[in-house]
């Protein structure tokens, strides 16, 4: 049996999502796998290495923590996850989220809403993962012909605790309707705040797409955040295949691997529509939130203010199809989303849709695509999407 050692960073939903991905593989692999806090000091890498005599290490730096170079683990093979950015010639084993792919599906989100500006606020100080978003917005924004507005945590001078109301006084000197992406999903969450403050309506005023996916944040916010999927437990899975390469093979060139995001899971904070019906876009709201929980059309119908029948006609003029179509289509990206996480098996997922076997999912899949959920996993079109 090998034991390896987990080590958490900083943030605690990416560590939760990419421990629960690493915990699947060490299942399937017979692994002894312990998690550990923190790494503060050579000194305690050894006492660790000594008390467990561990095969490996999975460490996860953050800013200022988890900081030790490799050669404090000696021969004992280390997978960092973090990205190696301006670290020329870096003999360090790292795995990191591919930064540009994650922003291209935000910027194609605000770009497909055909605002008038575009934004970007960083993290409430500059760090490098921030740092290389902007850039990679900036990028991409020039490509298309859009100058890009930013924030600039360090010039406003903001604490966490501040960052709402200097994010308002910022937002009110700017073009609307406006486009943000935020550094990750807190910032997100302070945008929308700030938009409390100064009475900005989002997504009329200000479209805003987060980053992570936190559904405790996106869900909490009102609207709701629409973010980038970056699949930080599949990515933990793909960190342990990794490090039991490297403890099978320690002598192989070092690896530098890049995963890229899941997909866009759009929310209401960039859900505008040309036509505006309360009912309508509350209906949309319900069905993204519970399509997956046995929600029928007949349940939708009952909320309008008026007969089933003009229920349809006010959801089929403003979304262009049917109530159920809509429930059908939000199961179908539920169930393509959990699909690109290699560790979720059949059944998982096919409960996590609202169907009671992996057959009955099978059936509607099939009929919705014209392939099975199998072949649709294996075919490579689980790669960066939107969902």
């Amino acid at each position: 049996m090998k034991t390896v050692l987990y080590v958490n960073g900083t943030e605690k939903f990416q560590d939760r999502q990419r421990l629960a991905g690493v915990t699947e593989y060490a299942q399937h692999h017979n692994w002894n796998l312990q998690s550990v806090e923190q790494l503060q000091s050579p000194k305690q890498a050894r006492e660790l290495i000594r008390i467990w005599k561990p095969d490996g290490f999975i460490v996860c730096r953050g800013a200022m923590l988890n900081q030790l170079p490799a050669k404090c683990f000696g021969d004992v093979p280390v997978l960092f996850s973090h990205n190696p950015l301006g670290e020329k010639g870096s003999r360090e084993n790292c795995i990191f989220n591919d930064s540009s792919a994650t922003v291209e599906l935000a910027v194609k989100e605000l770009l497909s809403l055909n605002l008038a500006a575009y934004a970007f606020v960083g993290w409430h100080m500059p760090t490098g993962w921030s740092i290389q978003r902007k850039s990679d917005f900036n990028s991409l924004m020039a490509l298309h012909g859009k100058t890009a507005h930013a924030f600039e945590p360090s010039e406003n001078r903001c604490s966490p605790t501040t960052l709402a109301s200097k994010l308002a006084e910022w937002l009110a000197t700017l073009p609307r309707p406006l486009g943000v992406l935020a550094a990750n999903d807190q910032i997100a969450h302070q945008i929308i705040r700030a938009c409390h403050l100064i009475h900005m309506e989002v997504p009329d005023d200000i479209a805003v797409v987060g980053i992570d996916n936190d559904e405790e944040l996106c869900e909490s916010a009102h609207p709701s955040i629409s973010s980038i999927d970056v699949g930080f437990a599949a990515a933990g899975l793909t960190a342990a295949e990794k490090l039991d390469m490297l403890m099978s093979s320690p002598d192989i060139a070092p690896l530098q691997v890049k995963c890229p995001p899941l997909c866009l899971v759009r929310r209401k904070s960039t859900r505008r529509f040309k036509r505006h019906d309360n009912d309508v876009s509350k209906a949309v709201e319900r069905i993204r939130r519970e399509a997956c929980g046995g929600l029928s059309a007949l349940d939708i119908t009952k909320d309008f203010s008026c007969s089933r029948r003009m229920a349809e006609i006010r959801f089929r003029k403003v979304i262009g199809c049917s109530i159920l179509q809509e429930i059908r289509r939000v199961r179908l990206e539920t169930a393509q989303r959990l699909l690109r996480n290699p560790g979720l098996g059949m059944n998982f997922i096919a409960n996590q849709c609202g169907y009671s076997s992996s057959t009955v999912f099978s059936i509607f899949f099939r009929a919705e695509t014209g392939i099975s959920p199998s072949e649709w996993r294996n075919s490579g079109r689980g790669q960066a999407h939107r969902a």
